[in-house]
């Protein structure tokens, strides 16, 4: 019969529809286009060597020599102050490993002409319900940047070597530690969609972030759920329930030394696979030197399991933080959410935020981690 679960991280409930269920194996889907069809540069694609023309000028740029993971350079606005230049200010040339450039058409905008004021009230604005003004309305002042992962059009995450994973994780610290210095913004969303059906409109492998002049609601709600079961316990809540995951093993997925990756207990959907740090830390970039080299591996693990058993799926990728410019919190914990795209949502989930997961957990958990050999 159907089990309602409750994740304990938001307090959302989620059925797990086990009459409904699938075999794992049913949710892999053929190959649309097979990988090795797809050139590794499109002439009219702006994310391609040779076209860096087409975008606005890059906020950092890794690039290919002197080094095995390529060298940080900051882009022309010279917002980052902190990062040490591979010579003169960076120029867009086919030489490089990585960029990270303002979106073209960004969901917010940091105009130089809105009033400081004006964003610094934005947060308590819309977290303070007002009877007296029901249209509160602000300039949606904030920073939308793209991270073009990759030179080539044709390789994706789960094709990238854990050298190039290193850098696109290096670049979400580097551009976090930069944005913070900016009082008016309050959290960076970082995030990836992969394919059309995950809200990809470009197919080049790419990244994107948004810094937001508030926190979200969801990350709100984390961080409260968390601060209250740490009073009441004196543990950080995802630690726990890390240690609760690996000590039950059902669940998991991979483990190194440093990370886990795992389906929850309540996953809202199939497949989701969360990968938390096995030490305390509450924001990414405020992880201990070599984090990505200790991180780069597992996320390849991951993605290339659900790439060689899934058949490539559509799916959401996306870090949870600690707030900008916060200290060291003892109960929160960052992590990473990969979120495949197979089934539907539709008017039950967005009528009641309650999901329902057609794929037990412990079953996806398993075909993931015991299922026939990556390579």
């Amino acid at each position: 019969m159907p089990v309602l679960r409750q994740d304990p991280l938001t307090g959302e409930w989620v059925i797990i529809a086990t009459e409904r269920a699938k075999r794992p194996e049913t949710f892999a889907r053929p190959r649309e286009v097979e990988k090795e069809s797809l050139p590794s540069r499109v002439e009219n694609c702006p994310f391609c060597p040779g076209n860096e023309h087409m975008t606005p000028p890059q906020v950092l740029s890794y690039q290919k020599e002197n080094s095995l993971y390529g060298k940080a350079s900051p882009g022309n606005g010279g917002q980052d102050k902190q990062m040490q230049a591979s010579g003169s200010a960076a120029t867009a040339t086919e030489d490089w490993s990585l960029r990270v450039i303002p979106n073209k058409f960004p969901a917010l905008e940091a105009t130089k002409n809105q009033e400081s004021e004006d964003s610094l009230d934005v947060l308590d604005a819309l977290q303070r319900h007002c009877n007296r003004d029901f249209f509160r309305s602000y300039s949606g002042y904030g920073v939308h940047e793209v991270i073009i992962e990759t030179p080539d059009h044709n390789r994706q995450l789960a094709d990238q070597t854990e050298e190039e994973i290193v850098l696109l994780l290096r670049s979400f610290g580097e551009r976090i530690r930069s944005l913070e210095e900016d009082p008016r913004l309050r959290y960076v969303q970082v995030f990836r969609n992969h394919r059309p059906e995950a809200g990809a409109s470009i197919e080049h492998p790419h990244c994107q972030l948004i810094a937001l002049p508030y926190i979200p609601p969801l990350l709100d709600k984390e961080y409260r759920l968390a601060h209250d079961y740490y009073l009441d316990v004196g543990q950080c809540l995802l630690c726990t329930l890390a240690q609760e995951e690996e000590h039950s093993g059902d669940r998991v997925v991979a483990l190194n030394d440093h990370f886990i990756a795992y389906i929850p207990f309540a996953a809202p959907l199939p497949f989701s696979t969360w990968i938390v740090p096995r030490q305390h830390l509450s924001a990414l970039e405020k992880s201990p030197p070599g984090m990505e080299e200790q991180l780069a591996p597992i996320v390849k693990d991951v993605i290339g399991r659900l790439d060689q058993r899934l058949a490539d799926p559509p799916y959401n990728f996306y870090l949870h933080t600690a707030p900008l410019r916060s200290e060291s919190l003892p109960y929160f914990h960052w992590h990473l959410e990969i979120i495949p795209k197979l089934t539907i949502v539709a008017g039950w989930e967005m009528a009641t935020g309650t999901y329902i997961n057609v794929s037990r957990p412990e079953e996806a958990a398993s075909y993931l981690r015991d299922g026939p050999g990556l390579y």
